[in-house]
């Protein structure tokens, strides 16, 4: 995944606790506010980070971290196993689908796929492709209202600016030509993205900085507008009237959490004028931070946890169908009621 140079022996002591626990049987349902019953939709995608789906059918795009390996996965209705879709990379971060085509990021490659038979996809082409050795990643995939592909494009370094192609930015694609527009810039980790009913630019999960220590840099969302520059490097949030004040647009949501770990927004989603965010860490709690699900307005100024009692860190946020998915570490997709 390589989204904020997690530690590795976090991440697999993480994903074995998670592999003994499905092995069991065992993995704690978390806990929803609204009351209703979290159950399991699916098991087996490993860092499960975007879902889109075609009908009853699930496509799960799988991240990876050091030796974890994840994917394109897919979930037939009725099913709660999610397996492979044939031919494609062991790594995607973020899918999404749009008339009658599945679109899919392979870190340097999106690939458009056609003619799902249940089991596998009869056609696919590249619809825009980096050398992998000059370019940084993509990330989450969404469509907004102009018929565009939006995604974001990620870092290269931790606290300083990338010279690789639209790096540190959001862009647009056309979805048959597939050339590129910039559209916001001066984020350092762009991670998913959703939009809102209503409002033409796409908001973003965005990982601040580790380094140096003792940093106070603060994860946000931001609202991707065009032309919008966010601050990275120059500007961490760390204090917001600063950062306003040096020109840079101010994100949506700043997370008030400035300790390490920070909260770490990953999935996003959106539910009429709300969005849901998927915590990686979580806010502080007395008992340290939590991994959650939080139900926010756009502007943050209304803001509660939606889903807790995660077992492990929490990935994936999607609102289809009136059910809320939710992806964490254990390789488990819930869904919820909402």
């Amino acid at each position: 995944m390589n989204v904020r140079g997690f530690v590795a022996a976090v991440m697999v002591a993480v994903a074995g606790m998670a592999g003994l626990a499905q092995s069991a049987g065992a993995v704690p349902s978390p806990k929803a506010a609204n009351g209703n019953k979290v159950r399991v939709f699916a098991t087996g995608v490993a860092l499960p980070v975007q879902m889109a789906f075609k009908g009853n059918t699930a496509f799960i795009a799988g991240g990876a971290e050091e030796n974890i390996k994840g994917g394109l996965y897919y979930v037939r209705p009725g099913s709660k196993k999610a397996k492979r879709v044939p031919g494609t990379p062991p790594v995607s971060f973020g899918v999404a689908w749009h008339h009658g085509h599945l679109y899919a990021n392979f870190g340097n490659v999106i690939r458009i796929f056609s003619g799902w038979t249940g089991s596998k996809f009869r056609q696919s082409r590249i619809l825009v492709r980096f050398n992998q050795k000059r370019f940084t990643n993509f990330t989450g995939l969404a469509f907004g209202p102009n018929g565009r592909l939006y995604t974001g494009v990620g870092l290269q370094f931790d606290s300083k600016a990338s010279k690789l192609p639209y790096a540190n930015s959001v862009i647009s694609i056309d979805r048959h030509r597939g050339s590129i527009r910039t559209v916001s810039t001066g984020m350092r980790q762009p991670w998913q993205l959703t939009f809102v009913k209503g409002l033409k630019s796409p908001f973003v999960s965005n990982l601040s900085q580790e380094t140096p220590t003792g940093t106070k840099a603060r994860d946000y969302i931001a609202h991707a507008t065009p032309g919008a520059n966010f601050g990275f490097p120059k500007c961490d949030w760390s204090n917001v009237s600063t950062c306003v004040a040096q020109g840079f647009k101010k994100p949506a949501i700043v997370f008030k959490h400035e300790e390490k770990p920070t909260p770490s927004p990953m999935g996003i989603t959106a539910k009429g004028k709300r969005l849901f965010v998927a915590l990686f860490n979580g806010r502080e709690t007395p008992e340290g931070p939590q991994p959650e699900v939080i139900s926010t307005t756009v502007d943050g100024s209304k803001m509660s946890t939606a889903v807790s009692g995660f077992l492990a860190p929490v990935l994936l946020a999607n609102y289809h169908g009136g059910y809320l998915y939710m992806g964490d570490f254990t390789g488990t997709v819930w869904r919820v009621k909402a």
